[in-house]
């Protein structure tokens, strides 16, 4: 329960921010995991090469179901000093669209989605 009051706070807080962001002043929210992986990639198309790299290895990732290495890849991109706001929503859209998604393998009983989700629960605390 405490989790979910803490994605529902986080989703508030990102349509708060409406009016920042893209160039017809809304933020860019992605609706499923592959298009939030295509919302991670176009974020960082124009950083330095590891940012991109990085940002491409988590992409690919989720966009194949590797849920714990897309994780692992945005837990590196998190701890960057310089990703800026549009990159940083980019990563919020994806770890939101991944946890949706674990919760419902979860519930399919998928052992490999409930690993990958203490993963999440980690990153989400940093």
């Amino acid at each position: 329960m405490k989790h979910l009051k803490k994605s529902a706070l986080a989703i508030l807080a990102s349509l708060a921010l409406i009016g920042c962001g893209s160039d017809d002043g809304a933020i860019r929210h992605s609706s499923d995991p592959q298009e939030a992986a295509d919302h991670l990639s176009d974020a960082f198309a124009g950083a330095d090469a590891e940012a991109r790299k990085t940002a491409g290895i988590a992409s690919d990732a989720i966009k194949k179901g590797q849920y714990q290495k897309a994780l692992y890849a945005i837990e590196t991109i998190k701890k960057r000093p310089d990703v800026n706001f549009d990159q940083g929503v980019a990563v919020r859209d994806s770890l939101v669209n991944l946890e949706e998604e674990l919760i419902y393998r979860m519930r399919d009983g998928d052992p490999k989605a409930k690993q990958a989700y203490q993963l999440l629960k980690r990153i989400n605390q940093n």
